[in-house]
Protein backbone atom coordinates (compact mmCIF):
# COMPACT_ATOMS: atom_id res chain seq x y z
CA UNK A 1 0.00 0.00 0.00
CA UNK A 2 1.10 3.54 -0.86
CA UNK A 3 1.97 5.55 1.75
CA UNK A 4 -0.17 8.71 2.58
CA UNK A 5 1.85 12.03 1.94
CA UNK A 6 1.57 13.94 5.08
CA UNK A 7 -0.03 17.40 4.81
CA UNK A 8 2.50 19.59 4.70
CA UNK A 9 2.67 22.08 8.57
CA UNK A 10 0.47 25.31 8.89
CA UNK A 11 2.56 28.27 9.67
CA UNK A 12 1.57 29.74 12.74
CA UNK A 13 1.04 33.54 13.47
CA UNK A 14 4.30 33.82 15.40
CA UNK A 15 7.67 35.19 14.50
CA UNK A 16 8.78 32.15 12.66
CA UNK A 17 5.66 32.06 10.48
CA UNK A 18 5.60 35.86 9.21
CA UNK A 19 9.58 35.18 8.45
CA UNK A 20 8.61 32.46 5.86
CA UNK A 21 6.09 34.68 4.72
CA UNK A 22 8.64 36.94 3.68
CA UNK A 23 9.88 40.50 3.56
CA UNK A 24 7.69 41.78 0.21
CA UNK A 25 4.67 40.38 1.31
CA UNK A 26 4.61 41.93 4.52
CA UNK A 27 5.30 44.99 3.46
CA UNK A 28 2.02 44.66 1.24
CA UNK A 29 -0.03 43.67 3.79
CA UNK A 30 1.31 46.27 6.24
CA UNK A 31 0.56 48.83 3.51
CA UNK A 32 -3.00 47.38 2.64
CA UNK A 33 -3.99 47.60 6.36
CA UNK A 34 -2.42 50.98 6.76
CA UNK A 35 -4.98 52.46 4.46
CA UNK A 36 -7.92 50.78 6.23
CA UNK A 37 -7.04 51.12 9.59
CA UNK A 38 -6.00 54.21 11.32
CA UNK A 39 -4.88 53.41 14.47
CA UNK A 40 -2.35 50.78 12.80
CA UNK A 41 -1.15 53.78 10.40
CA UNK A 42 -0.22 55.21 12.95
CA UNK A 43 1.78 52.73 14.79
CA UNK A 44 3.41 52.74 11.62
CA UNK A 45 4.35 56.07 11.48
CA UNK A 46 5.75 55.87 14.63
CA UNK A 47 8.09 52.91 14.23
CA UNK A 48 9.27 55.15 10.83
CA UNK A 49 9.98 58.05 13.11
CA UNK A 50 12.09 55.78 15.49
CA UNK A 51 14.37 55.20 12.98
CA UNK A 52 15.76 59.33 12.89
CA UNK A 53 15.95 59.25 16.32
CA UNK A 54 14.14 59.96 19.57
CA UNK A 55 13.44 63.43 18.72
CA UNK A 56 11.47 62.34 15.67
CA UNK A 57 9.42 59.51 17.76
CA UNK A 58 9.21 62.10 20.37
CA UNK A 59 7.61 65.11 17.62
CA UNK A 60 5.21 61.96 16.33
CA UNK A 61 4.03 60.96 20.08
CA UNK A 62 3.63 64.49 21.61
CA UNK A 63 1.56 65.78 18.79
CA UNK A 64 -0.95 62.75 19.23
CA UNK A 65 -1.27 63.16 23.35
CA UNK A 66 -1.86 67.07 22.51
CA UNK A 67 -4.79 66.10 20.24
CA UNK A 68 -5.79 63.68 23.46
CA UNK A 69 -5.48 66.18 25.68
CA UNK A 70 -7.01 69.09 23.92
CA UNK A 71 -10.28 67.18 22.77
CA UNK A 72 -13.25 67.24 24.41
CA UNK A 73 -16.04 65.47 22.17
CA UNK A 74 -18.15 62.75 23.67
CA UNK A 75 -17.45 59.49 22.42
CA UNK A 76 -20.44 58.21 21.33
CA UNK A 77 -20.80 54.40 21.67
CA UNK A 78 -20.57 53.96 17.69
CA UNK A 79 -17.20 55.17 17.82
CA UNK A 80 -15.99 53.59 21.25
CA UNK A 81 -14.06 50.88 19.67
CA UNK A 82 -12.18 53.04 16.86
CA UNK A 83 -11.38 55.42 19.99
CA UNK A 84 -10.09 52.28 22.06
CA UNK A 85 -8.31 51.29 19.29
CA UNK A 86 -6.35 54.44 18.86
CA UNK A 87 -5.31 54.76 22.46
CA UNK A 88 -4.08 51.31 22.93
CA UNK A 89 -2.21 52.48 19.52
CA UNK A 90 -1.17 55.18 21.02
CA UNK A 91 0.39 53.11 23.75
CA UNK A 92 1.83 50.15 22.14
CA UNK A 93 3.77 53.30 20.01
CA UNK A 94 5.24 55.12 23.37
CA UNK A 95 6.23 51.53 24.61
CA UNK A 96 7.66 49.77 21.78
CA UNK A 97 8.61 52.24 19.40
CA UNK A 98 9.57 55.05 21.74
CA UNK A 99 10.98 52.86 24.48
CA UNK A 100 13.48 50.92 22.19
CA UNK A 101 14.93 54.25 21.29
CA UNK A 102 14.39 55.97 24.81
CA UNK A 103 13.37 54.34 27.56
CA UNK A 104 13.03 57.69 29.82
CA UNK A 105 11.59 59.90 27.09
CA UNK A 106 9.38 57.45 26.59
CA UNK A 107 8.07 56.59 30.27
CA UNK A 108 7.96 60.31 30.61
CA UNK A 109 4.85 59.91 27.48
CA UNK A 110 3.29 57.26 28.93
CA UNK A 111 3.09 59.17 32.38
CA UNK A 112 1.48 61.97 30.65
CA UNK A 113 -0.82 59.26 28.48
CA UNK A 114 -1.94 57.43 31.86
CA UNK A 115 -2.61 60.68 33.70
CA UNK A 116 -4.99 61.91 30.74
CA UNK A 117 -7.45 59.20 31.69
CA UNK A 118 -9.57 61.06 33.96
CA UNK A 119 -10.47 63.43 30.96
CA UNK A 120 -11.04 60.32 28.76
CA UNK A 121 -12.97 58.77 31.82
CA UNK A 122 -15.55 61.69 31.56
CA UNK A 123 -15.93 61.23 27.73
CA UNK A 124 -16.49 57.39 27.49
CA UNK A 125 -19.27 55.17 28.53
CA UNK A 126 -16.81 52.59 29.09
CA UNK A 127 -19.25 50.29 30.95
CA UNK A 128 -17.14 46.79 29.83
CA UNK A 129 -13.97 48.27 30.93
CA UNK A 130 -11.96 47.93 28.44
CA UNK A 131 -11.05 51.83 27.42
CA UNK A 132 -9.87 51.52 31.70
CA UNK A 133 -7.93 48.01 30.77
CA UNK A 134 -5.51 49.92 28.08
CA UNK A 135 -4.65 52.09 30.79
CA UNK A 136 -4.19 49.53 33.31
CA UNK A 137 -2.05 47.86 30.74
CA UNK A 138 -0.04 51.12 30.46
CA UNK A 139 0.77 51.18 34.15
CA UNK A 140 2.42 47.64 33.81
CA UNK A 141 3.83 48.52 30.82
CA UNK A 142 5.58 51.11 32.28
CA UNK A 143 6.45 49.42 35.42
CA UNK A 144 8.51 47.04 33.00
CA UNK A 145 9.73 50.34 31.17
CA UNK A 146 11.54 51.79 34.31
CA UNK A 147 14.44 49.42 34.90
CA UNK A 148 15.05 50.41 31.82
CA UNK A 149 16.23 54.09 32.18
CA UNK A 150 19.49 54.94 33.13
CA UNK A 151 19.98 55.63 36.77
CA UNK A 152 21.50 59.03 36.42
CA UNK A 153 17.66 59.43 34.16
CA UNK A 154 15.53 58.52 37.19
CA UNK A 155 15.36 61.50 38.96
CA UNK A 156 13.57 62.89 36.23
CA UNK A 157 10.25 60.50 36.68
CA UNK A 158 9.12 61.43 40.64
CA UNK A 159 8.18 64.92 40.06
CA UNK A 160 6.23 63.76 37.37
CA UNK A 161 3.92 61.47 39.60
CA UNK A 162 4.22 63.31 42.92
CA UNK A 163 1.44 66.33 41.32
CA UNK A 164 -1.26 63.55 40.27
CA UNK A 165 -0.73 61.81 43.67
CA UNK A 166 -2.51 64.81 45.90
CA UNK A 167 -6.28 63.83 47.41
CA UNK A 168 -7.92 60.86 46.45
CA UNK A 169 -7.88 58.86 43.39
CA UNK A 170 -10.85 57.60 42.46
CA UNK A 171 -10.06 55.59 39.45
CA UNK A 172 -6.71 54.67 40.83
CA UNK A 173 -4.82 54.83 37.66
CA UNK A 174 -2.18 57.31 39.25
CA UNK A 175 -1.88 55.69 41.84
CA UNK A 176 -1.25 52.13 40.11
CA UNK A 177 0.94 53.95 37.74
CA UNK A 178 3.29 55.02 40.59
CA UNK A 179 3.12 52.04 42.56
CA UNK A 180 4.26 49.97 39.46
CA UNK A 181 7.36 52.85 38.73
CA UNK A 182 8.68 52.72 42.73
CA UNK A 183 8.97 48.94 42.18
CA UNK A 184 11.52 49.90 39.67
CA UNK A 185 13.53 52.82 40.42
CA UNK A 186 17.22 52.74 42.44
CA UNK A 187 16.87 52.90 46.40
CA UNK A 188 18.95 56.43 46.31
CA UNK A 189 15.94 58.23 43.81
CA UNK A 190 13.21 56.22 46.18
CA UNK A 191 14.20 57.58 49.35
CA UNK A 192 14.75 61.04 48.08
CA UNK A 193 11.32 60.92 46.71
CA UNK A 194 9.25 59.42 50.06
CA UNK A 195 11.08 62.86 51.97
CA UNK A 196 8.68 64.81 49.43
CA UNK A 197 5.73 62.09 49.61
CA UNK A 198 6.28 62.10 53.65
CA UNK A 199 5.99 66.38 53.92
CA UNK A 200 2.65 66.21 51.49
CA UNK A 201 0.94 63.41 52.90
CA UNK A 202 -2.25 65.31 54.49
CA UNK A 203 -4.73 62.84 55.74
CA UNK A 204 -8.55 64.49 55.39
CA UNK A 205 -9.93 64.32 58.90
CA UNK A 206 -12.45 61.07 59.06
CA UNK A 207 -11.56 60.50 55.50
CA UNK A 208 -12.18 56.47 54.96
CA UNK A 209 -10.68 56.53 51.97
CA UNK A 210 -6.76 55.99 51.54
CA UNK A 211 -4.89 58.36 49.73
CA UNK A 212 -3.00 57.89 46.52
CA UNK A 213 0.44 59.20 48.51
CA UNK A 214 0.13 56.17 51.26
CA UNK A 215 -0.46 53.66 48.75
CA UNK A 216 3.11 54.61 47.02
CA UNK A 217 4.67 55.30 50.01
CA UNK A 218 4.50 51.28 50.86
CA UNK A 219 5.41 50.32 47.94
CA UNK A 220 8.83 52.52 48.36
CA UNK A 221 9.52 51.42 51.46
CA UNK A 222 8.29 47.56 50.37
CA UNK A 223 11.05 48.07 47.01
CA UNK A 224 13.61 49.53 49.39
CA UNK A 225 13.19 46.29 51.86
CA UNK A 226 12.45 48.88 54.26
CA UNK A 227 10.17 47.29 56.69
CA UNK A 228 10.58 50.04 59.79
CA UNK A 229 9.65 52.52 57.02
CA UNK A 230 6.77 50.60 56.61
CA UNK A 231 6.01 50.59 59.97
CA UNK A 232 6.18 54.15 60.64
CA UNK A 233 3.75 54.68 57.54
CA UNK A 234 1.28 52.25 59.22
CA UNK A 235 1.83 54.40 62.51
CA UNK A 236 1.45 58.33 61.16
CA UNK A 237 -1.82 56.96 59.92
CA UNK A 238 -5.42 57.38 61.85
CA UNK A 239 -6.41 54.02 63.18
CA UNK A 240 -9.43 53.95 60.56
CA UNK A 241 -7.03 54.09 58.02
CA UNK A 242 -4.39 51.69 59.66
CA UNK A 243 -4.11 47.45 58.60
CA UNK A 244 -2.71 46.04 61.67
CA UNK A 245 -2.86 42.98 61.09
CA UNK A 246 -0.88 43.43 57.19
CA UNK A 247 1.86 44.89 59.72
CA UNK A 248 1.59 42.07 61.94
CA UNK A 249 2.18 39.73 59.55
CA UNK A 250 4.95 41.64 57.88
CA UNK A 251 6.59 41.56 61.95
CA UNK A 252 6.04 38.05 61.86
CA UNK A 253 8.03 37.02 58.92
CA UNK A 254 11.28 38.74 59.88
CA UNK A 255 10.96 37.49 63.50
CA UNK A 256 10.00 40.40 64.68
CA UNK A 257 7.02 39.04 66.94
CA UNK A 258 7.10 40.90 70.31
CA UNK A 259 5.93 44.02 67.57
CA UNK A 260 3.82 41.85 66.01
CA UNK A 261 1.96 41.06 68.76
CA UNK A 262 1.49 44.41 69.20
CA UNK A 263 -0.10 44.89 66.32
CA UNK A 264 -2.35 41.80 65.69
CA UNK A 265 -4.14 42.75 68.58
CA UNK A 266 -4.82 46.44 67.78
CA UNK A 267 -8.40 46.76 67.01
CA UNK A 268 -8.96 47.48 63.27
CA UNK A 269 -11.54 50.23 62.67
CA UNK A 270 -14.36 48.97 60.16
CA UNK A 271 -14.62 51.44 57.34
CA UNK A 272 -17.06 51.65 54.25
CA UNK A 273 -15.69 49.42 51.68
CA UNK A 274 -14.12 51.26 48.39
CA UNK A 275 -13.43 49.53 45.35
CA UNK A 276 -11.96 51.14 42.63
CA UNK A 277 -12.00 50.04 38.66
CA UNK A 278 -8.54 49.43 38.95
CA UNK A 279 -8.51 47.34 41.87
CA UNK A 280 -10.95 45.22 40.23
CA UNK A 281 -9.32 44.72 37.13
CA UNK A 282 -6.09 43.91 38.28
CA UNK A 283 -7.13 41.87 41.23
CA UNK A 284 -5.97 44.19 43.50
CA UNK A 285 -8.40 43.49 45.95
CA UNK A 286 -6.85 41.00 48.76
CA UNK A 287 -8.42 39.34 51.87
CA UNK A 288 -6.78 40.45 55.01
CA UNK A 289 -4.98 37.29 56.76
CA UNK A 290 -6.97 35.93 59.49
CA UNK A 291 -6.25 37.68 62.67
CA UNK A 292 -6.46 34.90 65.24
CA UNK A 293 -4.54 32.19 63.18
CA UNK A 294 -1.50 34.70 62.57
CA UNK A 295 -1.79 35.37 66.46
CA UNK A 296 -1.39 31.99 67.40
CA UNK A 297 1.12 31.58 64.67
CA UNK A 298 3.28 34.71 66.90
CA UNK A 299 2.94 33.46 70.12
CA UNK A 300 4.45 29.83 68.68
CA UNK A 301 7.55 32.41 67.53
CA UNK A 302 7.93 33.55 71.36
CA UNK A 303 7.57 30.12 72.39
CA UNK A 304 4.33 30.77 74.30
CA UNK A 305 2.56 27.82 73.87
CA UNK A 306 -0.09 27.82 76.26
CA UNK A 307 -0.79 30.95 74.64
CA UNK A 308 -1.29 30.02 71.15
CA UNK A 309 -2.89 26.99 71.94
CA UNK A 310 -5.59 28.73 73.65
CA UNK A 311 -6.09 30.96 70.53
CA UNK A 312 -6.19 28.06 68.45
CA UNK A 313 -8.99 26.57 71.23
CA UNK A 314 -11.30 30.03 70.47
CA UNK A 315 -10.95 30.12 66.99
CA UNK A 316 -12.03 26.10 66.77
CA UNK A 317 -15.40 27.03 69.09
CA UNK A 318 -16.00 30.07 67.24
CA UNK A 319 -16.38 28.16 63.70
CA UNK A 320 -16.20 24.53 64.17
CA UNK A 321 -13.17 24.92 62.10
CA UNK A 322 -11.58 21.38 61.77
CA UNK A 323 -7.85 22.86 60.21
CA UNK A 324 -7.28 24.91 63.45
CA UNK A 325 -8.69 21.62 65.29
CA UNK A 326 -5.80 19.95 63.30
CA UNK A 327 -3.09 22.64 64.24
CA UNK A 328 -4.52 22.24 67.50
CA UNK A 329 -3.96 18.49 68.18
CA UNK A 330 -0.32 18.97 66.12
CA UNK A 331 0.56 21.22 68.79
CA UNK A 332 -0.41 19.28 71.71
CA UNK A 333 2.18 17.84 74.33
CA UNK A 334 2.60 13.75 74.26
CA UNK A 335 -0.42 12.44 75.80
CA UNK A 336 -2.65 15.63 75.12
CA UNK A 337 -3.72 14.94 71.92
CA UNK A 338 -6.48 12.03 72.81
CA UNK A 339 -7.93 14.56 75.63
CA UNK A 340 -8.44 16.78 73.32
CA UNK A 341 -10.44 15.18 71.04
CA UNK A 342 -12.65 14.11 73.43
CA UNK A 343 -13.13 17.57 74.70
CA UNK A 344 -13.46 18.63 70.64
CA UNK A 345 -15.77 15.89 69.85
CA UNK A 346 -18.24 16.97 72.84
CA UNK A 347 -18.32 20.33 72.42
CA UNK A 348 -19.33 19.62 68.83
CA UNK A 349 -21.82 17.22 70.06
CA UNK A 350 -22.94 20.12 72.56
CA UNK A 351 -23.14 23.20 69.64
CA UNK A 352 -25.87 25.04 69.43
CA UNK A 353 -26.07 25.40 65.02
CA UNK A 354 -26.29 20.98 64.45
CA UNK A 355 -25.43 22.04 60.71
CA UNK A 356 -21.92 23.60 61.57
CA UNK A 357 -21.15 20.34 63.97
CA UNK A 358 -22.30 18.34 60.80
CA UNK A 359 -19.50 20.15 58.52
CA UNK A 360 -17.25 19.54 61.32
CA UNK A 361 -17.82 15.66 61.50
CA UNK A 362 -17.70 15.38 57.74
CA UNK A 363 -14.85 18.12 57.50
CA UNK A 364 -12.62 15.86 60.14
CA UNK A 365 -13.60 13.24 58.92
CA UNK A 366 -15.80 10.95 60.93
CA UNK A 367 -18.87 9.61 58.88
CA UNK A 368 -19.77 7.05 61.83
CA UNK A 369 -20.36 10.27 64.75
CA UNK A 370 -21.71 12.23 61.52
CA UNK A 371 -24.37 9.27 60.89
CA UNK A 372 -25.33 9.27 64.40
CA UNK A 373 -25.76 12.79 64.67
CA UNK A 374 -27.97 13.11 62.23
CA UNK A 375 -30.67 9.95 62.68
CA UNK A 376 -30.60 11.71 66.78
CA UNK A 377 -31.61 14.68 65.01
CA UNK A 378 -33.50 13.47 62.04
CA UNK A 379 -35.99 16.70 62.37
CA UNK A 380 -33.77 19.66 62.74
CA UNK A 381 -32.20 19.36 58.79
CA UNK A 382 -32.88 22.13 56.59
CA UNK A 383 -32.67 21.26 52.76
CA UNK A 384 -31.95 24.66 52.06
CA UNK A 385 -28.57 23.45 52.79
CA UNK A 386 -28.12 21.61 49.79
CA UNK A 387 -24.50 22.03 48.90
CA UNK A 388 -23.82 20.16 51.57
CA UNK A 389 -26.65 17.80 52.87
CA UNK A 390 -26.46 15.98 49.25
CA UNK A 391 -22.99 14.97 48.97
CA UNK A 392 -23.70 13.85 53.00
CA UNK A 393 -26.25 11.86 52.03
CA UNK A 394 -24.60 10.37 49.36
CA UNK A 395 -21.51 9.17 51.67
CA UNK A 396 -23.70 8.28 53.98
CA UNK A 397 -25.51 5.37 51.45
CA UNK A 398 -23.67 2.28 51.45
CA UNK A 399 -22.51 2.43 55.34
CA UNK A 400 -25.70 4.11 56.93
CA UNK A 401 -29.16 4.43 55.15
CA UNK A 402 -30.74 5.87 57.66
CA UNK A 403 -28.91 9.05 58.29
CA UNK A 404 -28.96 8.74 54.48
CA UNK A 405 -32.65 8.73 54.52
CA UNK A 406 -33.07 11.22 56.81
CA UNK A 407 -30.94 14.24 54.70
CA UNK A 408 -33.13 13.04 51.97
CA UNK A 409 -36.03 13.32 53.75
CA UNK A 410 -34.94 17.06 54.50
CA UNK A 411 -33.69 17.64 50.65
CA UNK A 412 -37.28 16.52 49.46
CA UNK A 413 -39.54 18.25 52.10
CA UNK A 414 -37.76 21.67 51.03
CA UNK A 415 -38.51 20.67 47.71
CA UNK A 416 -42.35 19.56 47.76
CA UNK A 417 -43.36 21.94 50.58
CA UNK A 418 -42.36 25.47 48.77
CA UNK A 419 -43.88 23.96 45.68
CA UNK A 420 -40.15 24.21 43.90
CA UNK A 421 -41.37 23.25 40.35
CA UNK A 422 -38.13 23.41 38.41
CA UNK A 423 -36.70 20.85 41.06
CA UNK A 424 -39.56 17.94 41.01
CA UNK A 425 -36.93 16.17 38.74
CA UNK A 426 -34.33 16.55 41.58
CA UNK A 427 -37.57 15.61 44.18
CA UNK A 428 -38.69 12.29 42.25
CA UNK A 429 -35.20 11.07 42.62
CA UNK A 430 -34.74 11.60 46.02
CA UNK A 431 -38.14 9.49 46.75
CA UNK A 432 -36.96 6.61 44.31
CA UNK A 433 -33.52 6.73 47.04
CA UNK A 434 -35.68 6.39 49.45
CA UNK A 435 -37.72 3.96 48.58
CA UNK A 436 -34.69 1.86 47.91
CA UNK A 437 -33.11 2.76 51.36
CA UNK A 438 -35.74 1.75 53.43
CA UNK A 439 -35.60 -1.74 51.40
CA UNK A 440 -32.43 -1.94 53.19
CA UNK A 441 -31.38 -2.96 56.84
CA UNK A 442 -31.72 -0.54 59.14
CA UNK A 443 -32.77 2.18 56.20
CA UNK A 444 -35.41 3.55 58.81
CA UNK A 445 -33.56 2.71 62.37
CA UNK A 446 -34.84 5.80 64.38
CA UNK A 447 -36.83 7.39 62.36
CA UNK A 448 -40.47 7.16 60.65
CA UNK A 449 -41.28 4.10 58.58
CA UNK A 450 -40.81 4.75 54.87
CA UNK A 451 -44.85 4.38 54.05
CA UNK A 452 -45.63 6.13 57.14
CA UNK A 453 -43.73 9.39 55.80
CA UNK A 454 -44.74 8.98 52.17
CA UNK A 455 -48.50 8.64 53.11
CA UNK A 456 -47.75 11.98 55.23
CA UNK A 457 -45.92 13.94 52.80
CA UNK A 458 -48.65 13.11 50.41
CA UNK A 459 -51.59 14.06 52.97
CA UNK A 460 -49.41 17.59 53.34
CA UNK A 461 -49.30 18.47 49.60
CA UNK A 462 -51.72 16.71 47.40
CA UNK A 463 -51.83 19.53 45.45
CA UNK A 464 -48.73 19.42 44.25
CA UNK A 465 -49.50 18.01 41.53
CA UNK A 466 -46.95 18.61 39.01
CA UNK A 467 -44.41 16.38 41.52
CA UNK A 468 -46.82 13.95 42.50
CA UNK A 469 -47.67 13.19 38.23
CA UNK A 470 -43.79 12.41 38.16
CA UNK A 471 -44.22 9.47 40.83
CA UNK A 472 -45.67 6.34 39.82
CA UNK A 473 -49.11 5.63 42.39
CA UNK A 474 -47.66 2.20 43.01
CA UNK A 475 -44.52 4.51 45.17
CA UNK A 476 -46.96 5.75 47.22
CA UNK A 477 -50.00 3.03 47.18
CA UNK A 478 -48.36 0.27 48.04
CA UNK A 479 -46.68 1.56 51.34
Amino acid sequence: MAKVAKAPKKAKLDRDGLTALGLERLIEIALDEAALNTSFKKRLNAALAGISGAAGVAKLIDSRLTALEKSSTRIRWQKERAFGNDLDSISASIVKEFGAVDPGMALERLIRFVFGYEGISERVNDSSGRIAGIYVQACEAAGRLAPLVPVDQQVRIPPLLTPGLHGMDYHGVRTLLSVRIAAALSPDVLKAWDVVLAAAMKIPAGTTILPAIVHVRRAIANACGDLDAYVAIEESLPDALREPVVVAERLHAAGRNAEALIWVRKPRKSRIGFARRVDILTGGIKPLPDKDRLEAAILDGMKDRTASQAVRWKIFEQGLDAGILREYIAKAGDFEEFEALDKAFAFVEHHREPHAALRFYLAWPRLDLAARYVVARWGVWEGEFYEFLLPAAEAFETDYPAAATALYRALLDRIISRGLSEAYGYGADYLARLSALAKRPGGNDGLMPHADYVADLRRQHIRRHGFWDRIPPEAYRSQ
